[in-house]
């Protein structure tokens, strides 16, 4: 789905006529005045007023036309960013490197081309045979971007599945392609959204949803269908439902174990105030007169249950049962909670695990300060282990069953993805390819600190500098955060931040709660202990100020998703703490959030306001209803995009909207807003590397850097 800008600009004048313009006196920034609807909704016997409601049609000719007159504003700012940092921003982009991934016995790649367009497939059968063009999405359509988001390898691997994305979108269409010829087969599987693809022989499982156009995610909630099988050759419409939810809340999974011999369905649902996890197998090939067949089955909160595969006829499951920091069990196929736990217990978490070579079993685990592997024989007995250097992190694991080759990846804030070899016979390790960057980062460095939050907790935090950085109280400061779903923060790697961090600045990574990094963080950040994640990051700001690194006004903050809300609630609570704000598709207006795509599978991470306690706790944080009049808010630069079906734009629209008309107008209240794009924003390089540069030159500018770059040739 396509909102076209190009509509916007040949309605500005209507906007100007209809709107006018608010221009703030002693500011020379400009905006369209919004219109002000008169929507009141009543929640928990409360008057919430919602006077940008109108704003979540995104189609409307009103919505189009206040977008015209916020372009215009973009496109008059963007004048008065410096060209300089943004031509130094692009070139910092320029990396060459080759993330390979093993299915089968081919190896795996993805080329861009040419800037304009989205990366193309290309496969190898030895890793010093010139890789070859498989499949360029660039060639499937051309009025619109198609990206690859996926490939899975058929079982006698002739067949490969591609998982294809239209304009970023969450929605997927799949495809499938012959290893032999390059061409594509007749089969399209369409209306598929968070599903993985599994084959089992000539047919794979995955997930349907219940819609009959992929716009119904910006105009109300869409249900899962059903859980499905398509046999290669056949029509969509033909296609065995394998699974269908209970309830539109009712949350599941599924995968096909390596070994090809189990479909896992993993299902939670809520049962009076509790949530129950279920895990039903069912033996394949695929039966649809067999039963699934539950095999765990437990309430305990925070709890989870991860099937790695099959080990001499026992299902491997990674979980933290009894056991905080997780463990492996084996389990019986064919009894209820049937746990022998298998290794040792370590005091490090255990982030994930695999069954490689048909008889080793790998597992990573994340350490405070380090991350490691531990290679264990079936029985759970340590082979070989290895650690990977302070500050960095696994990006991937890719491998074939029953191949005694593993591939890892690793980067850190500052190093890009690097690749190594490990032969599981032998441990022997060699560098899998070489990645050649534009820029140098050996007078960069990582440390770890640790601070405390408002109610004590102990919060540990990445930073990373030039090596000979001195804290003076006056460090230009990047302090970056995600914090929910129980997801971790470990170390990423983004090319701008390596202009930012040679150009004296600081990157600052709190491992937030509501993250995945230690046993119970996730729940000490969830649903009513959310503001336990603001309190975080704001404690996070007080401690670079209080140790003199940095001051509020040399201090940008920056999340996108879950983070833009992080980004929203922190401007809102402590607006004197941060000189600049940028939201990336932010989760910003909570009361209507759930109204929207898959927003009821969110409650569970932060409530829902059909509950009273959730209600009044949604509502002290939501961004979009605590802007408050005259007040100072920092420099806010929000993106968002017209194709982005998980987190609607309208939450970047109507959060900018209270600003402009709230906020004292000391600083700019900014949208960029991207054509062609997703949650995660354009997939074509060209438009990432414009996206980049503007985010980053509005952090310079408004941090007072732009004159001061060190830029090494």
């Amino acid at each position: 789905m396509i909102h076209q800008l190009a509509t916007c600009k040949r309605v500005f004048l209507f906007l100007l006529f209809i709107y006018g313009l608010k221009s703030f006196a002693q500011t020379p920034y400009t905006y369209p005045i919004t219109v002000k609807g008169d929507v009141i909704d009543t929640i928990w016997n409360r008057p919430v007023a919602d006077p940008y409601r109108w704003l979540e049609d995104i189609d409307s000719e009103q919505t189009k036309s206040w977008l015209a007159g916020q372009l215009l504003i973009r496109e008059k700012y963007s004048s008065k960013l410096s060209n300089s940092i943004a031509d130094h921003l692009t070139n910092y982009s320029y990396i060459r490197s080759k993330n390979i991934s093993k299915q089968g016995h081919f190896y795996f790649s993805y080329r861009i081309n040419a800037l304009s367009e989205s990366a193309s497939l290309y496969y190898q059968v030895n890793l010093d045979d010139n890789a070859r063009l498989l499949f360029d999405p660039n060639q499937l359509e051309k009025s619109s971007v198609t990206s690859i988001d996926g490939i899975a390898l058929s079982e006698d691997e002739k067949t490969l599945a591609l998982i294809l994305s239209r304009n970023g979108s969450d929605w997927k269409t799949i495809r499938f392609i012959s290893m032999d010829n390059g061409k594509l087969f007749p089969d399209s599987i369409n209306f598929v959204k968070y599903s993985p693809v599994y084959w089992s022989g000539n047919s794979i499982f995955y997930i349907k949803y219940d819609v009959k156009d992929v716009s119904e995610s910006f105009s109300g909630l869409i249900k899962i269908k059903a859980l499905q099988c398509h046999k290669l050759g056949t029509s969509q419409d033909e296609d065995l439902i394998v699974y269908t939810p209970e309830s539109m809340t009712d949350a599941f999974g599924f995968e096909v174990t390596p070994g090809k011999q189990h479909l896992i369905l993993s299902r939670k649902k809520k049962h009076n105030g509790k949530t129950i996890r279920f895990v039903f197998q069912k033996r394949l090939p695929y039966n649809k007169e067999e039963e699934f067949k539950l095999i765990i089955k437990s309430d305990v909160p925070g709890v989870y249950f991860n099937v790695i595969g099959e080990v001499n006829n026992k299902l491997l499951v990674a979980s933290n049962l009894n056991a905080k920091n997780g463990v492996l069990y084996k389990c019986d196929p064919d009894k209820l909670n049937s746990f022998e736990r298998i290794g040792q217990h370590y005091t490090e978490q255990l982030e994930s695990a695999a069954i490689i070579n048909d008889n080793k079993i790998i597992v990573l685990y994340n350490g405070d300060k380090r991350s490691y592997a531990i290679v264990n024989d079936s029985l759970g007995n340590k082979l070989n282990s290895w650690r990977i250097p302070e500050g960095t992190s696994f990006t991937g694991l890719t491998y074939a069953r029953g191949d005694s080759v593993l591939i890892y990846y690793i980067n850190s804030f500052f190093n890009p993805s690097t690749g190594s070899q490990i032969n599981l016979n032998t441990f022997e390790e060699v560098s899998l390819m070489e990645t050649t960057v534009p820029f140098s980062f050996s007078d960069l460095t990582t440390e770890k600190v640790y601070y405390h939050s408002k109610d004590s907790t102990l919060i540990p935090m990445y930073l990373t500098h030039r090596k000979q950085l001195k804290p003076n109280g006056n460090v230009p400061t990047i302090l970056y955060g995600y914090g929910g779903f129980g997801i971790s923060t470990k170390p990423f790697f983004d090319a701008n931040n390596i202009a930012f961090l040679n150009s004296g600045g600081m990157l600052a990574v709190p491992q937030l709660r509501g993250g995945g990094d230690f046993p119970g963080w996730h729940e000490q950040g969830q649903r009513l202990n959310k503001q336990n994640t603001f309190d975080d990051f704001i404690a996070a700001a007080e401690y670079l100020i209080s140790k003199k690194y940095t001051k509020p006004e040399k201090l940008a903050i920056m999340g996108g998703s879950n983070g833009g809300l992080l980004v929203g609630a922190c401007m809102t609570q402590r607006p004197e703490l941060f000189k600049v704000a940028v939201s990336k598709a932010g989760v910003l207006d909570m009361l209507r959030y759930h109204l929207y795509n898959i927003g009821y599978r969110y409650d569970e991470e932060y409530g829902s306001i059909k509950d009273s306690l959730d209600f009044e706790n949604l509502i002290r944080y939501s961004p979009v209803s605590n802007v408050k009049s005259g007040i100072e808010y920092p420099a806010t630069l929000l993106v968002a995009s017209d194709n982005d079906d998980r987190v609607n734009p309208f939450h970047s629209f109507k959060f900018l909207s209270q600003l402009q008309t709230l906020g004292s107008g000391k600083n700019p209240y900014i949208l960029y807003f991207q054509e062609n794009a997703g949650h995660s924003g354009s997939r074509i390089f060209e438009e990432q590397i414009k996206t980049r540069a503007f985010i980053y030159s509005f952090i310079y500018k408004y941090l007072g850097i732009e004159n001061k770059i060190y830029f090494e040739d």
